[in-house]
């Protein structure tokens, strides 16, 4: 059950809040730069992720209800190539009506060659971490060497040219979608060929011929990868692609005894679940990412699984011969369920409420947890994956028709259509909703941009109030940058409430991470204030103005000021009693207290 607190301010904040207008107006005020966020439309400034103030106004809560992301990224297998989409309604700016369902915003190449084409790669599997990077895994299709695991970066980049400028694919020419024009190549399969800067890596996984058939991330973070004809789970590191040690012995993969990897999910506990796909007794695979134990457990219907999902604590399956349309196994009670209607499943999905999405080769459905179908659409064409979206609307990917359709979630309603590349082949989490839902507890984010108004500002603190119940976290980042299309060049760094950083450029990021406990219990985040440096009066540098500042200026009185210092709050050249009450006005502790 989620439960939060609601908005109560505090005398003493409402004070603060009050002070703070009041310095604000000062001449010459110690605090240049300040906004304070803490009303629906201050949040609203922002881009919030699985985050709501709706529940309780004027304040920022995880959402119950899990949803995926604002991006979707889907393979397109026949290009060696990865579409990021945006699933943002576009409206017409006259009658908002709904003009499309989203929008391509960029493609990536996944393997060497040039945009558009295809050497080989054959990317297909994708996931996605709880930042929003995606990990594409080429299948690499029998060509005597391993397959390549490919990062894309979601929100930063890689400066290889050092010209201050992201160096990426993206709508340049008008035309919906992204062409051949719009991308960049990749000149070999090494990161030294990588030429668009949004691509982190790329790495080969094990050795030899090996087919890439599964990618997923335990709640460590650590990338989990199946190789199918060597019966494997890798251990990577998301870092950098490189293979980590586990279990017995140390190696860098899990060996599977009598079956393969065919997609997978990875829940709380750390436990990997893997379709098969016929493999040994069928049914599902087991790996403790913990451990590195592993084994298999047979299922009753068709072994012939191929999507796999987690949600409602069961297992989802998708066997694509038999008629079972989708197959549950619940791993408390050892038991298995299966839809109420024969079909054959391909793709499949569990939405934030524990609702199943299920394709069938031709359309999409829509169950309640117990089976219950909610509604379904025929598409034509041939139906693989299925991605639930930051609204919980519905994404299907078709291999025939080379588009994908977008779905209301809540009744099925066709929203519309948007061109892919060339078939796009993916039935795994594109959008990041299992990762930041299920794998660990729900968590969400908002992340706004200020703009000082002044080229080079220093940045000092950031301060908020929040309520965060036992083993729930809320995490707070920032980067800043002269130039707003540049702040993704830089680094996060980590921030602690009221402390000093480091941080110089006109425009500051600022990202809050918000995560609930095991108990579903939600942090809240009342309010936000983000301050430039105290460029007067701050004499001990501290971050604040108090008591000990006016006693080293009073020390000072009749002395000459150096350039920029801090005890000349007046700037006339000279340290004088009238700067120890000048900034004894400028106190930002209660009664200027130390």
């Amino acid at each position: 059950m989620q439960t939060m607190s609601r908005r109560q301010p505090s005398a003493p904040r409402l004070c603060l809040l009050s002070a703070m207008m009041a310095l604000a107006t000062l001449p010459g005020s110690a605090l240049a730069a300040s906004k304070t966020y803490t009303l629906n439309a201050d949040f609203s400034l922002g881009t919030i992720e699985n985050l709501n103030f709706v529940v309780v106004p004027n304040q920022l809560q995880v959402n119950l209800i899990g949803v995926g992301s604002k991006y979707i990224f889907v393979a397109n297998h026949n290009e060696d190539s990865v579409s990021k989409f945006d699933t943002t309604d576009q409206l017409d700016p006259v009658t908002h009506n709904v003009v499309a369902p989203g929008k391509e915003v960029a493609r990536y190449k996944t393997y060497a060659g040039a945009p558009m084409t295809s050497a080989g790669g054959h990317p297909s599997r994708i996931a996605i971490d709880v930042d929003g990077n995606a990990y594409v895994l080429n299948r690499m299709d029998g060509f005597g060497s391993p397959p390549y695991l490919v990062k894309i970066l979601v929100d930063s980049a890689i400066d290889r040219n050092g010209n201050g400028v992201i160096d990426t694919s993206g709508e340049s020419n008008g035309t919906p979608g992204i062409q051949a024009a719009e991308m960049m190549a990749m000149a070999s399969n090494t990161n030294a060929g990588i030429l668009d800067e949004r691509v982190a890596w790329t790495a080969p996984i094990g050795t030899g011929t090996s087919f890439g058939r599964s990618v997923c991330i335990a709640p460590d973070g650590k990338l989990w990868v199946g190789i199918w004809n060597q019966a494997r789970y890798y251990r990577v590191d998301p870092a950098n692609g490189a293979t980590l040690p586990i279990g017995p012995g140390a190696l860098p993969y899990v060996q599977l005894s009598g079956w393969n990897p065919y997609g997978c999910t990875v829940d709380k506990n750390g436990i990997l679940w893997s379709a098969t796909i016929g493999s040994g007794v069928g049914g599902v695979g087991r790996v403790d990412t913990n451990t590195g134990a592993s084994g298999q457990i047979a299922s009753p219907y068709h072994p012939y699984n191929y999507g796999i999902a987690q949600g409602n604590g069961k297992i989802y399956q998708a066997p694509y011969a038999g008629g079972y349309g989708w197959a549950a196994y619940d791993p408390v009670a050892n038991s298995w369920a299966r839809s109420p209607h024969s079909y054959s499943g391909a793709g499949i999905a569990v939405d934030g409420e524990g609702n199943i999405l299920s394709t069938d080769y031709s359309g999409i459905r829509k169950y309640r947890p117990d089976g219950t179908l909610l509604w379904a659409k025929s598409e034509g064409g041939q139906t693989y994956g299925v991605m639930v979206d930051g609204n919980n609307d519905v994404w299907v990917m078709n291999t025939s028709t080379y588009r994908t359709t977008k779905y209301r979630g809540t009744d099925g309603t066709l929203v519309g259509f948007l061109p892919t590349g060339a078939y796009p082949y993916v039935y795994t989490d594109g959008s990041g909703l299992t990762t930041k839902n299920t794998t660990v507890n729900k968590l969400g984010t908002w992340t706004v941009v200020y703009d000082s108004g002044a080229s080079g500002t220093e940045w000092g603190k950031i301060n908020w109030t929040d309520s965060v119940p036992t083993g729930a976290s809320v995490d707070v980042v920032a980067r800043a940058s002269d130039n707003p299309a540049a702040l993704d060049l830089q680094p996060y760094q980590p921030v602690v409430k009221n402390t000093n950083f480091t941080a110089s450029g006109r425009y500051v990021q600022v990202r809050t991470r918000l995560q609930m406990n095991a108990s579903n219990e939600t942090p809240v985040l009342y309010d936000l204030t983000v301050n430039s440096k105290l460029l007067v009066c701050d004499v001990d540098g501290d971050g604040d103005v108090d008591s000990g500042d006016i006693a080293l200026i009073q020390a000072g009185i009749g002395s000459t000021p150096t350039a920029n210092d801090p005890r000349d709050a007046n700037g006339d050249g000279k340290i004088t009693v009238n700067d120890a009450r000048t900034c004894a006005l400028k106190c930002t502790r209660p009664n200027c207290a130390k």
